[in-house]
């Protein structure tokens, strides 16, 4: 909802005219999609779920097919249904371009743990994930709303695109011990820890500079600029416990996955927010239903984020045997 949001109020900001039926229908291809991804990496992961001994909420799998909870063939039949309910969405998109985004969402979300390509096996997955959620996604809801988008949606775009690779290089940052001994080569095997967590720090440290160096030059718009830069605390935190080494306790590594994964939520809602705001205070509003919606859409995020604030992370394999 977040990364349709996103690119549905980036277009919405540009002028384009409110069209419902495509916002429902991105939400069903994203969701299809998404869904999709996450049963076939189930299937195709259970070696490296299996061999994974400090899963966290977010890393791991969801350990259904790793406590034969299903047999894992229902997890790949979920996936192929999911993979058909999203491909015929796609074939009904209005133009050329926006049904190419979507097979391209398709191809690169199935084959980021199915062979032959394996893109996450290959360290490749970081990158694939990035593009398929952060970079085609928002685009392709503001193709469906309003055609090309200009130079500041853009940049908006990029901006989430990096961070959702460094989230996810913090995400196979959990599990290289798993992915390591099954041979999945991803970006945090090939870099190794300290490497990995460089490249996270400097990332981070050059896309928020860049955002204020865009800021000041005036190159984007005051108040999206800002709300980005008020996510910076996150991973500044997320930074620190990597240099801690946070990730190899348990206990702390859930912590850490939590809020990895949060910066991207967090900072998409920031942005809408922002784009919002700054459309609503101008000479021209947007149309009347999609405030409504993004307002039911940021609250529906709200209330799910103070839930998953509230609720305890599961207990590991080997802190449940501890228990008397």
């Amino acid at each position: 909802m977040m990364v349709v949001g996103l690119g549905v109020t980036a277009a919405q900001h540009e002028g384009h005219p409110f069209n419902l039926g495509w916002y429902l229908g991105t939400l069903l291809f994203g969701w299809s999609a998404h869904l999709m991804t996450h049963y076939c990496n189930e299937y195709f992961d259970l070696d490296a779920d299996r061999a994974n001994r400090t899963p966290t909420s977010w890393t791991g799998g969801s350990r259904i097919l790793v406590d034969g909870l299903l047999p894992p063939g229902v997890s790949l039949g979920a996936a192929f249904v999911l993979l058909f309910l999203a491909a015929t969405t796609a074939a009904t998109m209005p133009d050329t371009a926006s049904r190419l985004m979507a097979i391209t969402i398709l191809a690169a979300a199935w084959f980021y743990t199915a062979p032959p390509a394996r893109l996450n096996y290959h360290a490749l997955g970081e990158i694939a994930c990035a593009a398929v959620l952060y970079g085609l996604g928002p685009l392709l809801a503001h193709r469906l709303q309003g055609g090309d988008p200009t130079a500041a949606t853009l940049t908006y775009v990029a901006l989430v695109f990096v961070l959702q690779f460094l989230r996810m290089s913090v995400m196979n940052l959990a599990d290289i011990e798993g992915d390591r001994s099954t041979g999945k080569h991803t970006l945090a095997v090939a870099l190794g820890p300290r490497g990995l967590i460089r490249l996270y720090l400097a990332g981070q440290t050059l896309t928020y500079t860049a955002t204020a160096v865009l800021l000041l030059t005036g190159t984007l718009p005051a108040l999206p600029a800002l709300a980005f830069l008020a996510t910076l605390p996150i991973p500044v935190w997320v930074g620190r416990r990597l240099t801690q080494q946070a990730l190899a306790r348990p206990g702390t590594n859930n912590a850490v996955t939590f809020w990895a994964s949060m910066h991207m939520p967090i900072t998409a809602a920031a942005l809408t927010l922002a784009l919002l705001t700054d459309r609503l205070t101008g000479d021209t509003h947007p149309d009347t239903p999609w405030p409504i919606i993004c307002a039911a859409t940021l609250i529906a995020f709200a209330a799910w984020f103070t839930r998953a604030l509230r609720t305890p992370p599961p207990a590991l394999p080997e802190q449940e045997t501890q228990t008397p």
